[in-house]
């Protein structure tokens, strides 16, 4: 019986070595996904800016295997929205394009950037960063636009004004109207960084002026900041909103009186060759309709990425 015993463990042993040289690679692939990838992945809690409203261009999701290009920036837009700092996921197995449509997704920032206007202005990046191996692993690094120290330092201020100028008896147009009018009226355009921009040559980005930070604090702004500051109040007021942009410029979007509106405090801040500190509502909360009436250039935007604005 022991001679049987070994022959049968012989013959096993011969089965498995042969599995091994004819299917190396898929089972070395199946070891690293389900036993070794899979303890790596960790699903952390949101921070408390993550947005809870959707939106209809990406999904928040819990599936963390992408099979589609889709499947992917649903998982770039949650890591975001969730405020994750770096997240690994894996690529489905069938899926043999994985790797190389996460690095065109991530290379292509007129289309990534996007996802920053779903999520909060405290959790949206400043660059991505990925690594990734040929068994489909991947993991993205998230270099935010805010510190810490900003993010505290602009909800203090931003908490500031709204005991200043907001009470309990007013409308919600009425209170993203005070907000409004203040902002433009403590605050100037950055100028000379938007003639940087417009030239292609880098900005002076101590000035923080494409943020709300930059804006509360020193009293500058390009659009990106006023458009900041404004989501960071509409997130704190629970209106839903999200940003909508183009190559050259971005403002608000806000869910009110049941449809979307557009609010652009930048064109609501205009410059004057008087240097006269105008305050203008030409941009507050209008349909498209009115926008494209009022602007069909600086304002002109993909609807297939944001169809709310339509």
């Amino acid at each position: 019986m022991k001679k049987v015993g070994k022959f049968i463990a012989f013959i096993i042993t011969i089965i498995i070595g042969i599995g091994l040289f004819f299917y190396n690679d898929t089972i070395s692939n199946f070891i690293l996904v389900n036993f070794i990838y899979k303890r790596e992945i960790v699903v952390e809690e949101a921070n408390r800016y993550q947005k809870k409203q959707e939106v209809r261009y990406v999904k928040q999701t819990d599936q963390f295997e992408p099979k589609n290009r889709n499947d992917i920036m649903n998982i770039l837009y949650t890591i975001l929205n969730n405020g994750w700092n770096s997240f690994t996921f894996y690529c489905d197995k069938e899926y043999k394009n994985c790797t190389e449509d996460v690095s065109n997704i991530i290379a292509d920032k007129s289309l990534v950037s996007n996802l920053n206007n779903f999520v909060s202005p405290y959790n949206s990046y400043n660059q991505l960063h990925i690594n990734y191996n040929s068994y489909g692993k991947i993991t993205v690094e998230v270099d935010k636009i805010y510190s810490p120290e900003q993010i505290r330092l602009t909800e203090l201020e931003i908490e500031r004004i709204m005991k200043e100028i907001i009470t309990d008896n007013m409308s919600t147009e009425q209170k993203i109207k005070a907000f409004h009018d203040y902002i433009i009226n403590h605050t100037i355009y950055d100028s000379e960084n938007a003639d940087k921009l417009k030239a292609n040559q880098e900005i002076d980005i101590n000035a923080n002026s494409h943020n709300a930070y930059g804006l509360l604090y020193n009293h500058i702004s390009l659009c990106g900041g006023y458009s900041d500051v404004m989501a960071i109040f509409l997130d704190k007021l629970g209106i839903p909103n999200i940003k909508v942009s183009n190559d050259s410029h971005v403002w608000n979007l806000v869910f009110l009186n049941n449809q979307w509106l557009h609010l652009d405090l930048t064109w609501d801040d205009p410059v004057t060759n008087t240097h006269e500190n105008l305050l203008l509502h030409n941009y507050f909360l209008i349909t498209n309709q009115e926008l494209q009436t009022k602007d069909s250039q600086y304002h002109k935007f993909d609807t297939t990425i944001y169809p709310e604005g339509q």
